[in-house]
């Protein structure tokens, strides 16, 4: 049993150290994605995707708009696969001595713009190719009407990503050895500053929403309005926990597994709170569509983040390797135009922007509960299956104990300590009388015969 126990003990602590190992530092990452040698690339998208969502508002320009948001996103992704060549690589990124002066620093300045020549220009040819295909005389005519449509519904998927994306650097940041204390909280105190975390940071966010949306309300006033959302953030963080007590029973059990799932029970039902809080206000708020931007960029943007470092840390690269730190930041680009695509088709194209919106969120909310349990049976679903397997080797070993035909003789002839029990009170039951003085019968052996008594000297 002993054995047993450490094994499901090791088990779990090397698949806890797996989730430690993978992680890659995301300071380290975002110097990468911003560091100068490439920054022409971020200033490019950030310009582009501004005058996109700008031109998408115009009924006559929101295909166009789609199908350059598209063709941006394929170029981007095509260079991302194409950057390991060393000439691919040298066109697209700057190199040590770009920052000499030249006889003008404005043109110095504008001249690192070239680094953005090739992707635009296989954008070009990609949008070109989509208007001969698909345009009013193209091969398939007229379907480049649908590319908004699609655009939009791929927000779903930027959701999907988003949640696995932030679950992998969550769960990673959660298995990091804490050098403060060693011990760990108990269940119960847990789930205490769980609940009051998600309660207090509720309250809070909603009522600072509220009085944006009016802001003629005092704060109590936006307080007061806030408790509904409070209750039902909280109401849903009991339901995650419901879903996966079984493994939040077993993680107290260990110091290390405890101190892990806390961490990372906080920070999934954190980010759950604000996707949430972002359905509330959709339906009960009033978002100017500025705000409704601003946040789905944010979002954006670190969503590209997380989804790059996912796939550039140690634990979820693939063999092929299509992704590395040195071509993260084309990848990145080559997601956030499509996901600045996906927004600006939401707040133009779409009429019921807030259901489409709403089910995003939803999306995500639901995608990070069940990696959230997923993620727990991985590690501590191991004890549980170590107990399990002991079990039946027990029940094993009695069953065929149970079957042996001498175990079955022995016990039919040997009795039982109950019928000893019965047997004797029978007989001291039964008034008897005993010659205390009768001569007792001598054991009996052939010619051997016996004295009365022995001599022991």
């Amino acid at each position: 049993m002993d054995s047993d126990s450490e094994t499901s003990s090791n088990s779990s602590e090397d698949i806890l150290s797996q989730f430690e190992e993978q992680n890659i530092s995301m300071v380290s990452l975002v110097k990468t994605l911003l560091s100068t040698s490439t920054m022409p690339h971020i200033f490019l998208i950030t310009i582009l995707s501004t005058i996109l969502y700008i031109a998408a508002k115009v009924d006559s320009l929101t295909i166009f708009a789609s199908m350059t948001f598209a063709s941006l996103s394929i170029s981007y992704c095509i260079t991302a696969l194409l950057s390991k060549n060393p000439k691919v690589s040298s066109w697209i990124t700057l190199s040590n001595d770009e920052d000499e002066i030249t006889s003008s620093r404005l043109w110095n300045n504008f001249s690192k713009f070239r680094i953005c020549l090739f992707p635009l220009i296989v954008a070009g040819l990609i949008l070109l190719t989509i208007t001969l295909t698909t345009g009013e005389n193209g091969v398939i005519s007229d379907a480049n009407k649908s590319i908004p449509l699609i655009l939009g519904m791929l927000f779903v998927v930027w959701s999907i990503i988003q949640g696995t994306s932030f679950s992998m650097w969550a769960s990673s940041t959660s298995a990091k050895p804490s050098s403060k204390s060693t011990k760990s909280s108990s269940i119960r105190f847990s789930l205490v500053v769980l609940l009051s975390s998600i309660s207090v940071l509720s309250i809070i966010l909603a009522a600072v929403f509220y009085q944006l949306d009016d802001l003629e309300n005092t704060f109590n006033e936006s307080i007061v309005l806030a408790i509904p959302f409070s209750l039902l953030a909280i109401g849903l963080t009991i339901g995650s926990i419901s879903y996966s007590w079984k493994f939040k029973k077993l993680a107290s059990m260990k110091p290390s597994l405890q101190r892990f799932s806390s961490r990372w029970t906080v920070i999934c039902h954190v980010f759950i709170t604000w996707h949430l809080l972002t359905i509330w206000r959709q339906n009960f708020m009033t978002p100017s569509n500025f705000q409704v931007f601003f946040e789905e960029i944010t979002l954006m943007i670190f969503t590209v983040f997380v989804a790059i470092w996912s796939m550039t840390s140690k634990g979820y690269r693939s063999k092929f390797k299509l992704i590395s730190e040195e071509n993260a930041l084309t990848w990145g680009l080559g997601f956030g135009y499509a996901y600045a695509g996906s927004v600006a088709m939401l707040t133009t194209f779409f009429d019921d922007i807030v259901t489409v919106m709403s089910i995003g969120h939803g999306v995500v909310i639901v995608t990070v509960i069940f990696t959230h349990r997923i993620v727990l049976s991985k590690i501590i679903g191991n004890d549980d299956s170590s107990v399990e397997v002991k079990r039946i080797i027990d029940n094993s070993n009695k069953s065929n104990q149970e079957e042996d035909p001498f175990i079955e003789d022995v016990s039919d002839e040997v009795p039982s300590k109950e019928q000893n029990n019965d047997e004797n009170g029978e007989v001291w039951q039964e008034d008897v009388d005993v010659d205390w003085d009768a001569e007792q019968d001598q054991p009996q052996i052939d010619n051997i015969e016996w004295d009365e008594t022995i001599d022991l000297d």
